[in-house]
């Protein structure tokens, strides 16, 4: 296969039409067969697997740079990606060349075209691209795999991994409809990752999740570190170049400064601190200067990113209700009192009327769009549930002209936000970035 063709061969795994085995029958068996058949390359990774609701990714991405720059080789799979697929599959930072990536498929093709035939059916995008993930992580010899799930815990399909450690960051509300309506039942589902014996990292959780994970642990007698009881953060300042943080771990204390914008990335800094300490009783240790280097280098697009200075442009895939706390919170921190101008877009499948209800009260004027995707909310029906809180509506399903419209409704000194689903958001932001003229070179 060609790049080109690897894509589409990837997009042809999406059957929104075909009828899917309800979530609680699915299992692992499906994904165990496949990976069986591409030889167990979970089995031959020492791997970080990341669950929650809020803030995994980011978890994800801190959690890999201090171990780059502690001297390792990291592997780092994260979901979704926001404009290129090759963001899901990382190797030190950099993602997989077009190249590999379709010698890869063509290779792992044959193996899940057999499984079509047994009693699990054809394996879908997602466990496709974990297994991907996992045998190039393998072939490139990589010394950690950090991991984020995707959906749930229990039966993601990274949950093949015996992980070195469980991270679980703030869990919410989502996918309810796949992993139950109750903060106990979605942290069950999220508890799965947790292993007999294991280490355990947790951020700081509502009560009923946080008896939840407790349980599971003392069920599975593993060793569980909390962030806010065994290692603690103290912010000491929030901006629009960052946040400034002193974490109190258990091997020491780092003063950081992590260039993303909001005070839960304090919190999230102190939860990748546990997880690195943690991979120090795995054997893999990593000292303060890595630590506080490595979060120092943290990039993160589209969240809570600053694109643009006049007007404020940010853009975030504020696409779930802790998102979207996260977002307005932050908002109203930084640049609370400028008046606020959203171009958004939202999957029907997500809960867009929560999501609605945190950010449209605090705008003068919204755009709403539609994303390209099969279950994308359309824009007028995203408009209607928007006029709820605010007058000034418009629904333009196209994205480009809704960014145009967005973008003639935003004065100098007013805040552009951009957000939603990661499949507007990421587009939008790349157009952002190309129109923007280079910085004059320094003399």
């Amino acid at each position: 296969m060609t790049y080109e063709e690897a894509l589409r061969y990837l997009d042809g795994l999406i059957q929104p039409d075909r009828p899917r085995r309800p979530y609680t029958e699915v299992k692992l068996a499906r994904m165990r067969d496949l990976l069986a058949r591409l030889g167990d390359p979970q089995a031959r990774l020492r791997a970080v697997l990341i669950a929650g609701t809020k803030g995994k990714g980011s978890v994800a991405v801190m959690t890999a740079q201090v171990l780059k720059q502690a001297g390792y080789r990291v592997g780092l799979a994260v979901k979704p990606h926001l404009v290129d697929y090759r963001e899901r599959i990382q190797v030190d930072g950099r993602m997989i060349e077009q190249s590999d990536l379709a010698a890869l498929l063509t290779e792992i093709r044959p193996a899940v075209e057999a499984g079509s035939r047994g009693p699990w059916g054809l394996a879908t995008y997602v466990e496709v691209t974990v297994a991907a993930a996992f045998t190039y992580f393998v072939r490139r010899n990589v010394d950690v795999a950090v991991v984020e799930v995707g959906i749930g815990g229990r039966l993601d399909a990274t949950n093949t991994l015996e992980p070195l450690v469980s991270v679980i960051t703030p869990i919410s509300y989502d996918h309810t409809d796949l992993l139950g309506t109750t903060l106990d039942a979605i942290a069950r589902e999220k508890a799965g990752i947790i292993r007999p014996g294991g280490r355990v990292v947790s951020a700081p959780q509502p009560d009923e999740a946080s008896a939840v994970i407790r349980d599971a642990c003392a069920a599975s007698q593993a060793d569980l570190i909390l962030v806010g009881r065994d290692v603690r953060v103290a912010l000491h300042e929030a901006s629009l170049h960052g946040i400034r943080a002193a974490i109190d771990g258990r091997r020491g204390r780092y003063d950081v400064h992590v260039p993303l914008l909001g005070r839960h990335q304090a919190q999230n800094a102190a939860t990748a601190v546990a997880a690195i300490e943690t991979l120090a009783d795995a054997g893999i240790p990593a000292g303060a200067e890595a630590i506080r280097a490595g979060l120092g280098a943290v990039r993160w697009p589209a969240r809570v990113e600053v694109v643009d200075t006049r007007p404020y442009t940010i853009v975030d895939a504020g696409h779930n209700p802790a998102s979207m706390t996260a977002l307005r919170d932050t908002l109203q921190e930084l640049l609370g009192g400028r008046r606020l101008v959203l171009l958004f877009g939202m999957l029907a499948t997500k809960d867009f009327r929560t999501v609605t209800a945190l950010i449209a009260p605090f705008a003068a004027a919204v755009v709403t769009t539609r994303p390209d995707n099969p279950h994308a909310l359309p824009a007028a029906d995203l408009a209607d549930e928007v006029r709820r809180y605010t007058a000034d509506v418009v629904a333009i399903d196209d994205w480009r002209p809704a960014l145009a419209e967005a973008q003639r409704r935003t004065g100098p000194d007013d805040v552009l936000v951009i957000t939603g689903s990661f499949y507007f958001v990421g587009e939008a932001r790349e157009e952002l970035l190309r129109r923007k003229p280079a910085a004059p070179a320094r003399r």
